[in-house]
This record gives structure tokens, C-alpha cells and sequence, in this order.
């Protein structure tokens, strides 16, 4: 019993097999890893912070709120608005502020830092804008210790990635 094959499906058979063939005989580029130098694959660890953390505080002191030094976030926001105070009182804090036309401008200050009971002063060169003065409160609800500024608009809780 002979197959009959109609001749629209014949020519997309015939096309398919010569993509095929033309694959076989080496016509595709040869793909390069990005992350390369000098044919060694560089390793990226997939927790930046947590690797910074445990090179710069004591294992118990990465998710301990009663400690300030280590990286504090935004719930829900973390990798927009972030601070991480280190043991040498400097700071890196990363945050956004939206422009006239509603576009979102990244931020990131660093400077030295100044701890004075419950209050925590952010000192940058650039200075600071109407919404946010660059003093931050450390406070307790019973529970946790957070981070949050006057207006309570800024909410940090402490963490890792």
C-alpha cells in the first residue's frame, strides 16, 4: 500500500530537511559565554550580599535586628531601596526618587555614618532632598527592631538576599 504525500507538504518536508542538514554541516555560529576571560568561566555567586555579610559580621549577627551593622530593606522593594551599614561606620544606600515626567531615577549615597541613641545620621557630600533628610530612627514594635525615617514613609526591616 503506497503513501500518498501531497505537494505543499512535500516542499515544507524538503525545507526542513535541508535547515537540518545545512545545522549538520557546521553553518551555525559557535556560541560564547559572557562571563569569560581567557577560556575560564568566571563564578558569580547568586547571594552577593550574604557573601559581603558573613565576610564582615559574625554568622550570628546577619539577621540579628538588635545589631544595626549588616543590610537593611524595603519589604517588597528590596532591590530598590536597601541600606547596608558596615563595622567601620560607612554606608551604602541604595534607594529611587521619581521625576517630573514619572520616570524612576536610581540613587546610591555613600558616606560615614553617625549612631546617637535611637537616631542614625546618614552624612553625604551631595547632601539631601525635601522628602528624605538623611536621618533614619531605630525602633522597636515589640517584635523587631526597624529602620524608618520621620515620616515613617521609609520602612527597613534587616536581611540578606
Amino acid at each position: 500500500m503506497a503513501v500518498s504525500v501531497k505537494k505543499p507538504y512535500l516542499i515544507i518536508i524538503l525545507l526542513a530537511a535541508l535547515c537540518f542538514s545545512a545545522c549538520k554541516k557546521g553553518t551555525q555560529k559557535e556560541v560564547i559565554p559572557i562571563n569569560t576571560v581567557d577560556s575560564t568561566i568566571i563564578a558569580v555567586s547568586d547571594h552577593p550580599i550574604t557573601d559581603r555579610l558573613y565576610a564582615e559580621l559574625d554568622s550570628s549577627d546577619v539577621y540579628n535586628d538588635s545589631i544595626l551593622f549588616g543590610y537593611w530593606f524595603k519589604p517588597h522593594e528590596a532591590c530598590y531601596v536597601n541600606i547596608f551599614f558596615h563595622k567601620d561606620d560607612t554606608y551604602e544606600f541604595k534607594y529611587y526618587e521619581v521625576g517630573k515626567d514619572d520616570s524612576i531615577i536610581e540613587k546610591l549615597k555613600k558616606g560615614k555614618f553617625a549612631f546617637d541613641g535611637k537616631m542614625i545620621t546618614l552624612e553625604s557630600d551631595e547632601g539631601w532632598n525635601d522628602y528624605f533628610n538623611g536621618v533614619i530612627y531605630y525602633k522597636h514594635n515589640g517584635t523587631n527592631f526597624y529602620l524608618t525615617d520621620k515620616e515613617e514613609g521609609l520602612y527597613l526591616v534587616k536581611g540578606s538576599d
